[in-house]
């Protein structure tokens, strides 16, 4: 039996979501999502579809809208009556009067807010499907297998999503985009690539459909590879050296033994999905989604610094870092027995001239000095904050260079595992001399009361908020997890 998958992305959603609640018309309203207050330099997290039709990308930073829409707005003048706006809007119909000036809202990020909204949307979906069925991609995209509904609903593929996605839009006011195929490939590059290139129907929906035969019709020759789903620019760098521009490339390499193997050098086991890929092939379904386990467990925390950092203001945000890091851990049940600390500088680092180091560009093609990147072993698997801060300041020390100014801070703890699970040989030490014993001991007897002060220090968060319990460091001049406590995923909640 043929399967249906169905794919749905809700249409700039942050920015839907902002319009909804200003009860605006999300697909005729000119909004922004971005906090103004980290400066024009902020990204932006979401801009809505009648703004992104003046050349705004989706991931602008705040100072690309600013300088687009003086320019849209310089180009509108010229064709204003007598030169001359007589008023300006951020409602995009009224931007059919040439002497309306294009304006737009900025509307600060509510991450609580729309975590609240996707799972009333998710609600919604489960109305009419199995939790077992359905695979949250992200905060506002979905995978469902549709297979079993379509003949207790007597709808096709798209009459499914149609009716979910008609149902989202009458309770919420915020509409979407779907892909209907075969398998889970097919119906996300439906949804990301050819339902870009359909008309909208009245709502704004836009639902494509593909199965292997037509994907190997009519996609085969599209470019730019890296509009396909996990083709990124790295892949699709190292494959343009290979001559390779095209899944249809990919299909024709994969016929022939001696191309293959030469995918292979490049790409290792990874070659086989990208062959899967070229020829519309997806073996996997949502239960094996659903049933993964990574081999290797980590636990990360990232911050992109609202300005360029010294030594000592870097080594306090890590401090802070390093030091929540550890109660997530013991909130979790988990322990780790490696930290990872990558360091990314500030292309002011390069302003005076003296930095004579390996220097890289950045993802805007910058020139930046290349990150500082090492690795701290703790002996042991903990979640000791002590022990985690004390290796976190060391390896710090070790790899940074205090002339530079830091940027982005990424901590990760590796090897993560269950408390229960630690392994028996770690717990088992061998003590000859009494002093040793006894310092093991004093050991032991520290991070007992330590973590009873951790466990204390949770359950007043969780009952009170983040910020009902602090340390000292977390109000030095400069810190930042206050501000932190207050964000989801580094946004204002």
């Amino acid at each position: 039996m043929e399967k249906t998958y169905v794919a749905i992305d809700l249409k700039s959603f942050y920015a839907s979501v902002e319009c909804v609640e200003r009860q605006l018309d999300p697909l005729n309203t000119n909004l922004v999502v971005a906090d103004e207050s980290r400066t024009e330099k902020t990204i932006c997290l979401a801009v809505s579809p009648s703004l992104k039709s003046f050349g705004i990308s989706g991931r602008a930073r705040l100072f690309e809208v600013i300088q687009r829409v003086e320019q849209v707005n310089k180009e509108r003048l010229q064709k204003a009556p007598k030169r001359q706006f007589a008023k300006k809007s951020y409602i995009y119909s009224e931007l059919s009067d040439p002497a309306c000036e294009l304006d737009y809202i900025v509307a600060t990020p509510q991450m609580a807010k729309y975590l609240a909204v996707s799972a009333k949307i998710y609600g919604i979906y489960l109305k009419y499907v199995s939790p077992e069925d359905i695979f949250a991609y992200s905060i506002d995209e979905v995978f469902i297998d549709a297979t079993g509904y379509l003949g207790l609903y007597n709808v096709d593929g798209r009459g499914f999503a149609q009716m979910l996605i008609l149902d989202v839009l009458k309770t919420t006011g915020i509409t979407a985009t779907a892909g209907v195929g075969t398998n889970m490939y097919l119906c996300k590059v439906a949804m990301d690539i050819v339902a870009k290139h359909i008309p909208a129907d009245k709502n704004g929906v836009r639902i494509a459909e593909l199965n292997e035969q037509l994907y190997k019709e009519t996609l085969w020759g599209h470019t730019p590879i890296t509009d396909f789903w996990r083709v990124g620019a790295g892949t699709a760098s190292r494959l343009e050296k290979l001559g390779i521009y095209t899944m249809g490339d990919i299909s024709r390499w994969s016929l022939d033994h001696y191309l293959i193997g030469k995918l292979y050098k490049v790409f290792g086991k990874n070659t086989e999905l990208l062959i899967d890929h070229a020829w519309g092939i997806e073996p996997t379904a949502i239960p094996d989604v659903k049933s993964y386990r990574p081999s290797n467990n980590s636990i990360s925390s990232g911050q992109v610094l609202q300005e360029p950092c010294n030594y000592e203001r870097t080594r306090l945000i890590l401090w802070e870092m390093a030091d929540m890091l550890s109660l997530d851990l013991v909130d979790k049940g988990v322990v780790t027995n490696q930290i990872v600390l990558t360091v990314g500088y500030d292309k002011e680092s390069l302003a005076d001239g003296h930095y004579t180091g390996e220097v890289v560009c950045d993802h805007y093609g910058r020139k930046i000095p290349k990150h500082a990147h090492g690795t701290q072993n703790l002996g042991r698997h903990t979640s000791s904050t002590k022990k985690i801060i004390d290796a976190t300041m060391a390896l710090f020390d070790r790899i940074i260079d205090k002339t530079l100014l830091a940027r982005r801070l990424n901590l990760t703890a590796c090897n993560v595992i269950r408390e229960e699970d630690i392994p028996e040989a770690e717990s088992y030490e061998q003590i000859s001399l009494f002093d040793m014993a006894e310092a093991a001991n004093a050991d032991n007897n520290a991070e007992e009361k330590e973590r009873a002060l951790q466990e204390a220090m949770l359950l007043i968060k969780h009952k009170y908020g983040k910020n009902a319990i602090l340390k000292g460091t977390n109000y030095t001049e400069g810190a930042t997890a206050r501000e932190r406590n207050h964000s989801i995923g580094g946004h204002k909640a």
